[in-house]
């Protein structure tokens, strides 16, 4: 069956072809790699990406910073009135009780008693919020508004000398003196103000000290996987600060006064945005003036908290989305090079040798002095499909070898494609050629002129090509401000968008099928042009 003159012959014959073919189609290649990985073209992507994420970032700290004050403001103001009423009750009945006590003595006993009479309503008001809210005991979100309200008193509830929240305090070098320190001056008519601006220095301070603790982080950075941004991504994103430094913006100690000067911001415009509507609120039922509060108080929240894309019209917006998520690499690598410009040298390749391993032979007559001798039209089929395949793999084997040395030598965050899915990559590059070949070797051995066969067989697998480039523009690869719909029609006139590249590039198992009819289509064809070959009658 294998007839190994003419397997050299054929290595002679097109082996020059062949190595600058494959040579040209390795620089590529390199090329490619070098320049999507190096950072500059990607330039713009993560200029946006970075846009898109610290507005995200920033309309999250906006939106619960202003919850904060929101939740705190209110609970600080139920315990100052039931501490005012429950200290004078104390007080009086001390007094009342035992005349000779010393004004001191009962002051302190009055005030440690509506103290905890206060707390406990704060305890109260605070599982009411929570269930309002839908938060389960045990939860992270009632752990976590328990740890808000209760932090501004900082007590020491657990006897050990030690006030709870200190830790968290001195961590920042935090000066917020507990709540329980203006307590002498709950009675002030000047208490409203006294109480807000302590709710918004501390809301300020104690949520940016959780924004950039080490959990809150964690959570964000899987919130933000989409975006391709990694921990030490959102780590580097920086400002400038006072001192002229580019610092990191939302991690660290400077991370920390960012969101600080920030929560403080926000709340100051909710405060002076509150002062204002609620002014204009008309009503004097009580129901429904509390009603108007929460109404316009929740509008100012959800407004603050807009983010860069929400402002922004729906299809502008899901464009940018689309670019922000873009992965540059894996489109060019896979899409462009792999799928296009990566074919269009082993494709012309395909068509000549094809071309030249049969009909060419026959159109000379050069066939007629290979059958003369003992080799069999079996043998000749057999050889030629051989040759044709063996030397297709060997040169995509060169590619991917050439891909692995790039991947080794990119040390880059554009980096995306691991080593698995380049190889995957190659491979299904080459059994989208080794189908197309098939229908090239096909018409070599279907017609005796070699004008024929390299315009139906050449004709086929270009048109294949072509409609592949057009049917990029059309594809969900490109984002929606690039794409052009109608022309993901001509998806569907080409075998080569059964290489399903995507899949790879996700880690999905749907390229495989895909492949498999590939690899039948050239199976098929290589099959049927032997025979065709054999029984056919050649101008000898």
């Amino acid at each position: 069956m294998f007839s190994r003159a003419l397997f050299k012959q054929s290595c002679k014959a097109n082996g020059l072809m062949w190595a600058i073919i494959t040579f040209a189609v390795c620089f590529m290649l390199a090329c490619v790699m070098m320049i999507a990985g190096g950072g500059n073209i990607g330039t713009i992507r993560s200029g946006i990406t970075n846009t898109i994420i610290e507005s995200s970032v920033e309309a999250q700290a906006k939106t619960r910073a202003s919850t904060y004050y929101s939740i705190v403001t209110p609970g600080l103001k139920q315990f100052d009135e039931t501490f005012a009423a429950a200290y004078a009750q104390k007080y009086t009945e001390i007094k009342t009780a035992d005349p000779s006590v010393p004004d001191e003595t009962a002051s302190a006993q009055a005030g440690a008693y509506a103290l905890s009479t206060g707390v406990g309503v704060v305890n109260v008001y605070i599982n009411d919020v929570c269930t309002k809210n839908g938060y389960e005991d045990g939860s992270v979100e009632k752990q976590e508004l328990q740890g808000l309200m209760f932090a501004c008193f900082n007590l020491d509830m657990n006897g050990d000398g030690t006030a709870d929240f200190d830790y968290f305090y001195d961590a920042y070098g935090a000066d917020v003196k507990p709540y329980t320190t203006l307590l002498s001056t709950v009675s002030s008519p000047n208490r409203d103000t006294e109480r807000k601006e302590y709710a918004r220095n501390y809301c300020s301070v104690f949520f940016a000290g959780n924004m950039v603790s080490e959990d809150n982080v964690d959570k964000l950075v899987v919130q933000l996987e989409k975006f391709k941004i990694s921990k030490e991504g959102y780590q580097n994103l920086t400002y400038t600060n006072k001192a002229g430094e580019e610092v990191s913006k939302y991690t660290g100690t400077s991370g920390y006064l960012y969101i600080k000067d920030l929560a403080t911001d926000t709340i100051v415009t909710l405060q002076a945005r509150l002062d204002y509507e609620i002014a204009k609120i008309e009503t004097t039922d009580p129901v429904e003036y509390q009603k108007e509060v929460a109404r316009i108080t929740n509008e100012i929240i959800a407004e603050n908290g807009k983010t860069f894309l929400s402002s922004l019209p729906e299809d502008v917006s899901t464009s940018l989305q689309e670019v922000g998520q873009l992965d540059i690499f894996g489109m060019i690598t896979g899409s462009v090079y792999f799928k296009m410009a990566g074919l269009l040298l082993p494709i012309i390749y395909i068509i000549m040798v094809s071309n030249n391993l049969i009909a060419g032979q026959v159109d000379t007559g050069s066939m007629a002095y290979v059958l003369s001798t003992s080799t069999k039209r079996k043998q000749v089929t057999f050889t030629q499909s051989i040759y044709l395949i063996l030397s297709l793999f060997v040169m995509f084997a060169c590619v991917t070898i050439t891909g692995m040395v790039c991947l080794a030598c990119l040390n880059s965050s554009m980096v995306t494609v691991s080593y698995y899915e380049l190889g995957m990559l190659s491979l299904g590059a080459f059994i989208t050629l080794f189908a197309m070949s098939g229908i090239s070797f096909l018409a070599s051995c279907w017609f005796n002129r070699s004008k024929h066969s390299m315009s139906i067989g050449g004709g086929i697998n270009m048109f294949f090509l072509v409609a592949t480039m057009l049917g990029l523009f059309g594809s969900k690869v490109l984002p929606s401000i690039v794409r052009l719909n109608s022309l993901n029609f001509f998806n569907y006139c080409s075998i080569i968008s059964l290489f399903d590249e995507v899949s790879i590039l996700e880690g999905t198992t749907t390229f495989a099928w895909k492949l498999a009819i590939l690899a039948v289509i050239g199976i098929v064809c290589y099959i049927v042009g032997a025979i065709k070959f054999e029984k056919k009658d050649l101008p000898l």
